[in-house]
């Protein structure tokens, strides 16, 4: 088994001709932390009030006031508990009305605590911080809509990544095997791409998948690249002066990118990747192939509920059937998620061995200070940071129940 090998060196080089370095002075070994934390409320449950049952959890985030907002995809609405888990309100319903929403996607809590709702192709629905219906932003897909993940980065503007763009005839993306990261504003402007994130080029494109009518006539279809492993992720978190902290790449560097699309800094560990070797394409292999024999769901820009009958189907059996002949990559991408907590710490989160499981979590300043590393073992990166050292985590409970969990973090130097 390959071990990742962690040296003491952190630099942060501003991408200008001079740069300068920073030692950790930690050795050839992680610097080990071990936080503290209390189990606060669950929320989720087979039976019981309607609020609590929950169906697909799209969404999570906290409030300045630590009330948690949970978007549920199919209840088409946001619930709203405080920090005890206690109902505060719901926000939206179905319908196609101002404040209603048909597919809501994503969500975002802006600086100024309005929360902002993507319903698919219908725009973005606006409340106050109360609640209370306040507008709607309308969106073009021909501008570009946003993805799953809305990250507030001021009171007017946030960013995506992801998301669906509807292109004319004869037109084609520049680059198009790079990866947009995308600025929103609530004022109705056009979407801007603020950064353009490395990415693997592209695979061969696969066979066509096509639904067609009763009359065989095409109604949909959808051109796959071959399936490939251990693409390396992209990954986002918003520091509190606006800027972003994005990895996008197979080593362990972190960007720091302002509004203006610019990179001001580098971080950077010197931990090797894993080398994929044979043992390690076998084992991912059987993961995946043990994944599409039971629930397993295809990923796209959309909502199910906009594919032709059948296309989930035949889009399920031609992943499945790309699994043994799928290509792979080199290396397993150092890190797997990275996120930033009220207090501008960022959350490195590396790749288990083998990409087999969870691995250890390095906690960086903005700056470029080393801070110490969270056991693989241990708390795992959140999907909400609140105020106070709140965490959130959506997770599967008892009888396959979708569930929120909240803990919070106590006795630790980032609080």
């Amino acid at each position: 088994m390959n071990r990742v090998r962690a040296l003491p060196l952190l630099t942060m080089c501003s991408l200008l001709p001079a740069c300068g370095d920073t030692s950790s002075g930690l050795g050839d070994a992680d610097d080990p932390l071990t936080p503290t934390t209390e189990d606060l409320y669950t929320i989720g449950a087979y039976s019981g009030e309607d609020w609590e049952t929950l169906g697909t959890v799209a969404g999570v985030a906290f409030d300045d006031a630590g009330n948690l907002h949970i978007l549920d995809r199919d209840a088409k609405r946001i619930v709203v508990v405080d920090q005890e888990g206690n109902l505060v309100r719901t926000i939206g319903r179905e319908g196609e009305g101002p404040g209603e929403f048909s597919n809501p996607w994503g969500f975002g809590i802006m600086g100024d605590g309005r929360i902002v709702v993507h319903d698919f192709m219908a725009g973005l629905h606006v409340f106050d911080s109360e609640g209370e219906f306040a507008e709607v932003v309308t969106l073009s897909p021909f501008d570009g809509l946003p993805g799953e993940m809305m990250l507030p980065v001021s009171d007017v503007h946030f960013v995506s990544r992801g998301g669906m763009r509807a292109t004319g005839p004869g037109e084609e993306a520049e680059d198009d095997h790079l990866r947009d990261i995308d600025l929103f504003a609530l004022d109705g402007s056009a979407r801007q791409v603020l950064y353009r994130a490395w990415n693997l080029p592209p695979t061969p494109e696969d066979e066509e998948v096509v639904s067609e009518n009763e009359e065989g006539q095409r109604q949909m279809s959808f051109s796959l690249g071959r399936m490939r492993a251990f693409e390396p992720g992209l990954h986002l978190g918003a520091l509190s002066d606006g800027r972003l902290a994005v990895a996008d790449s197979t080593g362990y560097r972190v960007k720091l990118i302002g509004m203006d699309g610019t990179v001001s800094a580098v971080l950077e560990r010197q931990v090797d990747p894993e080398p994929v070797t044979a043992a390690v394409m076998a084992a991912e292999k059987e993961r995946r192939t043990e994944a599409f024999s039971g629930d397993a769901t295809v990923e796209f820009s959309g909502p199910a509920g906009m594919l032709e009958p059948g296309m989930v189907e035949a889009l399920m059996a031609n992943q499945a059937a790309q699994v043994e002949d799928m290509v792979f990559t080199d290396v397993i991408p150092v890190i797997a998620n990275l996120a930033v907590d009220r207090n501008d710490v960022i959350w490195i989160a590396r790749t288990g061995p083998g990409a087999g499981g969870p691995g250890p979590i390095d906690l960086l300043t903005s700056e470029g200070s080393y801070m110490g590393t969270l056991p693989a073992d241990g708390i795992q990166v959140p999907d909400a940071f609140g105020p106070d050292g709140l965490m959130a985590y959506v997770e599967t409970g008892e009888l396959d129940v979708p569930v929120v969990r909240v803990i919070r973090l106590v006795g630790f130097p980032i609080n």
